[in-house]
């Protein structure tokens, strides 16, 4: 399950770069969209006792889509702004925690 989603996940990314060719913005878009939706798949599993899928989507799927080590490259490159790169990807990823768990929250009910 967890090669499934990930495969799924890669390929989505792959779709993010053809996107924005320009690596950095695709990398940022890739992990803040990917923080937000693993945000919103962990509320979504939590109220209604989804369970099975968790391996697919969250450390398949999202872990395939999001990219540590293209944060961690970029962050090497000083010239290009790398350490100014890796506040922005932390910083708005955990922006998208704040906003999307309470959100989540309020639209998605608890399964009866």
């Amino acid at each position: 399950m967890v090669s499934l989603g990930g495969v799924a996940g890669t390929l989505a990314r792959y779709a993010i770069g053809t996107i924005f060719p320009d690596d950095r913005q695709g990398t940022l878009i890739a992990n803040v969209t990917g923080v937000a939706l693993a945000s919103a798949l962990l509320v979504l599993m939590e109220r209604r006792g989804i369970s099975q899928l968790r391996l697919l989507l969250l450390p398949g799927f999202c872990a395939g889509f999001t990219t540590f080590s293209a944060v961690t490259s970029h962050s090497l490159e000083p010239i290009e702004g790398g350490a100014a790169f890796l506040a922005l990807n932390v910083f708005l990823s955990l922006m998208a925690v704040i906003v999307v768990l309470p959100l989540a929250r309020k639209v998605i009910p608890v399964r009866s």
